[in-house]
């Protein structure tokens, strides 16, 4: 059984390679960002700071909603959703279950709509960027929608 589970986590990172376009080669500067204007596809996590992410997280955003799909240090991945909004270049949003992102987000869409970057407001923000994508569909039909305890949503 814990055999058939790694070769599913091995199809499913295949998947999700494919599903979404290759990190763009920018000559290392960051893709010029507009606002939140085209915000509501799908998108998955390409970098943090300028560094392969070494997670999976996918989210979409639609009609004032997102839904979130993580595999943050775990086998599976967890699912979350809520509203979010846009008050100028900064967006934020909160859980249906009560809680709110961790924190607020600066940044927007590139011009060709395909990167989304996120630059949170902390002490010491952090850049993420984002590619358009599908959310493959095993993400969805996988995606426990319970909260683990130690598991963390990562907005």
């Amino acid at each position: 059984m814990k055999g058939l589970k790694i070769w599913s986590l091995v199809a499913l990172f295949a998947m999700a390679m494919t599903a979404c376009d290759k990190n763009p080669d920018d000559g290392g500067k960051t893709p010029d960002v507009g606002g939140f204007e085209n915000i509501e596809q799908e998108w998955k996590l390409v970098s943090v700071n300028g560094a392969p992410a070494e997670f999976n997280v996918y989210i979409g955003f639609s009609s004032g909603m997102f839904a979130l799909y993580q595999q943050v240090y775990t086998l599976d991945y967890q699912f979350y959703d809520g509203e979010y909004t846009v008050n100028g270049n900064t967006l934020f949003g909160s859980y249906f279950d009560g809680g709110d992102w961790k924190c607020d987000y600066t940044g927007g869409i590139s011009e060709d709509g395909k990167t989304m970057t996120l630059k949170s407001k902390e002490e010491h923000p952090v850049t993420y960027i984002y590619e358009a994508c599908t959310i493959p569909d095993i993400v969805k039909e996988e995606a426990t929608e319970t909260r683990a305890i130690s598991v963390v949503p990562f907005l």
